[in-house]
């Protein structure tokens, strides 16, 4: 079974804090979640706006990494602080710019805090591969590895 991990360099280097950004296995393209976060650690946006579309932003790189698109995401799941207000005010709109029917499946967390306190918005997805897509991946050993 071919396992891949993927880490562009335009996102921080999360191997060095132990962990990576996305891995390809058993079909399945997995990813960590992400954040506003721009590749030298901090955090874009006060608000959930921006930070949702710096968040997809980044999911959007690892996207790209794979030769996928958003219409491609079969599962979302977004954490949010204090979801009755950042859902409606902010999030779903930007939510409803990155993605067209058929839309993928979304469910949402509500959290009292993220992993920095700054944090209001975490996306994570999944997405579909098939033997045939897994192959067409270029694996240059730097952004794409096999692990």
């Amino acid at each position: 079974m071919t396992r891949l991990a993927i880490n562009p360099p335009e996102l921080k280097d999360a191997r060095s804090i132990g962990y990576n950004h996305a891995i390809l296995a058993g079909g399945t393209f997995y990813m960590a979640g992400q954040v506003a976060m721009d590749a030298d650690s901090n955090v874009i946006g006060d608000d959930i706006e921006t930070q949702a579309r710096k968040a997809y932003e980044n999911v959007g790189i690892l996207l790209d990494a794979v030769g996928k698109t958003y219409a491609d995401i079969a599962k979302v799941t977004t954490h949010i602080v204090d979801p009755a207000q950042h859902y409606h005010d902010g999030y779903k709109r930007v939510y409803e710019e990155m993605f067209d029917e058929p839309y993928p499946c979304h469910t949402v967390l509500g959290h009292e805090a993220l992993a920095h306190e700054e944090y209001l918005v975490e996306i994570e997805i999944e997405i579909p591969f098939s033997d045939e897509e897994i192959e067409a991946i270029e694996i240059d050993g730097e952004v794409v590895r096999e692990i």
